[in-house]
């Protein structure tokens, strides 16, 4: 009976060039998902500090809205009601002083101070959403560290997120809400809350954020 023969073993052990390769590529790929992992990562931190910022200014007009009617309202240029006019002491005393500083321009003698004409007072105008937007968002405002994460440019405000326009990535859209007259199928409409709207009432605001694809992101519904 033959006795069962081993195996012959190689003289040499270590890796092959095959097991050099496999590894090689296995490394490339671990540095190729860990860079994906970070992109991502920062993509995501994009996404939470737009998200943060619809959130501040969500909470400022929540507050506003509870105060900015109250009467001395520190932001003025965001208070209900109208601009004050000019009062007609005032006017009066403008007058007074033009007539006085012509009076010592002339050697002709003019007419005394209180038969100068007094132009009527202006009448009020309602308070509008641009000086108001800008008073937040200048320095010294309460939002103005609020920036756009994707451009690295100040928080803008657009019409609305649209998927067609990437580069509005990160940028907000603050919409009113108008009700419809009575027994409508749709209560309300929303457009957006432009420069010259006037903000003297209470209104129903949309914040909406746009995602790293321009797709609108709701924030809040608040009365403001």
């Amino acid at each position: 009976m033959n006795a069962s023969v081993s195996p012959k073993l190689p003289n040499k052990y270590g890796p092959t060039p095959s097991d050099i390769l496999f590894l090689c590529f296995l490394f490339v790929a671990m540095l190729g998902v860990g860079w994906v992992g970070h992109l991502a990562y920062k993509e995501g931190m994009k996404m939470e500090v737009t998200k943060r910022n619809g959130e501040a200014w969500a909470k400022w007009f929540t507050q506003a809205g509870l105060d900015r009617g109250k009467e001395g309202y520190e932001l003025s240029a965001c208070a209900t009601g109208f601009i004050p006019s000019v009062m007609p002491a005032k006017l009066s005393a403008i007058a007074t002083l033009a007539v006085e500083a012509g009076a010592e321009t002339t050697s002709e003698p003019s007419a005394p101070p209180h038969s100068a004409a007094v132009a009527p007072p202006s009448a009020p105008t309602p308070r509008t959403w641009g000086p108001c937007f800008k008073a937040l968002s200048t320095q010294g405002g309460p939002l103005t560290d609020k920036y756009n994460p994707f451009s690295q440019k100040p928080l803008a405000i657009v019409a609305k997120c649209d998927m067609a326009d990437r580069a509005l990535a990160g940028a907000m859209a603050v919409e009113k809400s108008l009700p419809t007259p009575p027994g409508s199928a749709i209560p309300f409409i929303n457009s957006p809350l432009i420069d010259s709207d006037s903000i003297e009432q209470k209104m129903l605001i949309r914040v909406t954020m746009c995602d790293k694809g321009a797709y609108p992101v709701r924030i809040a519904e608040i009365e403001f």
